[in-house]
């Protein structure tokens, strides 16, 4: 019985004791956690002189209030067309010198021609129709003649004359429908028949897109070729909900490409009023300023953009202040100074805009104008005599 109450004891001191020592471990590790780590740099008068280091303050500066967006080059509606048939039939020929992907053609260039059996049939109708207006009109004539001696039957009269205007009708629908697939009515009314129907191109541009072979049946739902006109190119750009309350018509646009150019401005020209479901962001509808660089756009090409949407006194500092490091943004500041040493503290900061030669320096609420910062060779001082603040 000794012997039980002994292990027993035994058990219930070795649980305990392992329970202190896992609250110990979860302790030490929430300690560690809590703690910021804030850097000392701690340097001999000497190596401060010898860095030869410039020290200056925050500067209060109104800067430009932008808004970062992205989007595209875009064309207007209008000068993007499709070329389609609005009947079925087969291709007989394509135009190679025309029809090549990102060749120029100016209006009316024929890019292809299609053969249609049922083009030929509404040209032999129209004949026919036009051919029974004759007896229909000299039927009707006949009627009038016998109405006005009182011989006739005035339904036959009514009869003769609805089945004149019925045709005459159908004619006008077939003329209009053959004008519509490029048939010249005044040559068409001499006689002559086309056997094949030529696609030409709605607008001057350049081929985006060629959708056919030489003997492919194509139908009026089916886009044969793609053009695009480069005279009124414009850029798409999306703006987040949060911003789209400062967007304004008339607000001028840094667009950031080389490609474009060193400087491209552009200018707000219009501001979509609802936004897109998924993204809920809206479009922004901006002009370049300058036509030669606009001409340098590509549709769907992808823009990085900058709005202007007023300006803001901020704190800056110039660029060559800033340490980045994989971990951050960072400043160094003067702590300290006599005969002994020199210390420096690194403080973690958020970037904001940039003006020029300068950058805006968020998050500083425990700095003022007369803290005194270290605004060039950072990166020398920042590996030199660190260690952890108490």
């Amino acid at each position: 019985m000794k012997i039980y109450f002994f292990l027993s004891v035994l058990l219930a001191t070795g649980l305990a004791s392992c329970s202190k020592k896992a609250e110990t471990t979860v302790a030490i590790a929430d300690t560690s956690k809590a703690q910021p780590e804030v850097l000392q740099i701690k340097i001999t008068p000497e190596q401060f002189k010898n860095l030869n280091l410039s020290l200056g303050h925050f500067r209060e500066m109104a800067i430009n209030d932008e808004i970062k967006a992205t989007g595209m080059a875009d064309v207007p509606p209008e000068n993007s067309a499709s070329v389609s048939i609005p009947i079925t039939g087969f291709v007989k020929t394509i135009f190679a010198n025309n029809a090549l992907p990102g060749r120029f053609v100016t209006k009316g260039t024929v890019l292809a021609t299609v053969e249609s059996i049922e083009f030929i049939q509404m040209q032999q109708d129209y004949f026919q129709a036009v051919a029974h207006s004759v007896f229909l009109e000299k039927e009707l004539e006949r009627q009038q003649t016998l109405s006005a001696e009182d011989i006739g039957v005035k339904k036959k009269l009514q009869q003769a004359e609805a089945e004149f205007n019925s045709n005459q009708a159908l004619i006008k629908a077939l003329e209009a429908k053959l004008k519509m697939l490029g048939i010249n009515i005044a040559t068409l009314k001499k006689g002559e028949t086309a056997s094949v129907i030529s696609l030409v191109t709605p607008i001057s541009g350049y081929i985006k897109s060629t959708n056919i072979n030489t003997g492919k049946s194509v139908t009026p739902n089916d886009v044969l070729f793609e053009l695009i006109s480069k005279e009124h190119l414009h850029v798409e750009l999306k703006v987040l909900e949060k911003d789209a309350f400062r967007i304004q018509k008339g607000q001028k646009v840094l667009i950031d490409d080389k490609r474009l150019g060193d400087k491209v401005v552009g200018t707000v020209f219009l501001v979509g009023q609802t936004f897109e479901d998924e993204s809920k962001a809206i479009n922004i509808h901006v002009h370049l300023d300058n036509e030669q660089q606009e001409q340098k756009l590509i549709p769907g090409m992808f823009i990085s953009a900058r709005i202007l949407a007023g300006t803001r006194t901020a704190k800056t500092l110039s660029e060559s202040a800033i340490l980045r490091e994989s971990d951050g943004n960072f400043i160094i500041s003067l702590e300290k100074q006599n005969n002994k040493e020199v210390i420096f503290r690194k403080i973690p900061v958020k970037l904001g805009a940039n003006q020029g030669q300068d950058i805006e320096i968020q998050s500083v609420e425990d700095l003022d104008d007369s803290t005194i910062i270290v605004t060039d060779r950072v990166h020398f001082l920042s590996g030199m005599g660190g260690t952890d603040e108490d």
